[in-house]
């Protein structure tokens, strides 16, 4: 299962039967709820709250963006087939123009998000050599040393942290 802030009061849970729910958490109510079945077992879900979309990755090769507007229906908007299976973690990039995808396969996938409904892939960055599990951007550009620029940092199960400055 993998939980999202979506808005004030509303949260976007995924399911391991790749359900995905909208609930309002101060009625304790499902407001919606839709079968997304490309994704197989949901791993990671993030929302974009500005936006009112969420995109998801799971067991299977595909990352997925929904429309989550919570006077409307959750619908799925676009998928992305990846080249291998599994997307263990995902994050979006604090200035809204990134969203990364870190695979089973040690792979770090970056997506266009300036236009979710495209999900245009950007590059692939190698470097670990087991699954991708933990993401985390820096809020504000770095001004220590060398570097001037956004940062985001990417764990694996290999033990190993790497550092990326991208776009």
């Amino acid at each position: 299962m993998s939980c999202a802030n979506h808005s004030d009061g509303f949260v976007l849970a995924g399911y391991e039967s790749s359900d995905v729910i909208l609930w309002d958490w101060r009625s304790n109510t499902a407001i919606s709820r839709i079968r997304v079945a490309v994704s197989g077992t949901i791993m990671s879900l993030v929302c974009d709250k500005e936006r009112n979309y969420a995109v998801l990755g799971g067991s299977d090769k595909t990352v997925v963006v929904l429309d989550c507007n919570e006077k409307s229906k959750l619908q799925i908007l676009q998928e992305r087939n990846i080249t291998n299976t599994g997307v263990g973690v995902l994050g979006i990039r604090p200035d809204k123009l990134i969203l990364v995808a870190g695979g089973w396969d040690s792979r770090i996938r970056l997506f266009s998000w300036k236009h979710p409904e495209k999900l245009k892939p950007l590059a692939v960055l190698e470097f670990h050599s087991e699954a991708v599990e933990c993401l985390s951007f820096t809020d504000r550009p770095i001004s220590s040393g060398r570097i001037r620029k956004d940062l985001f940092a990417a764990g694996g199960k290999d033990g190993k942290i790497s550092l990326w400055s991208v776009y």
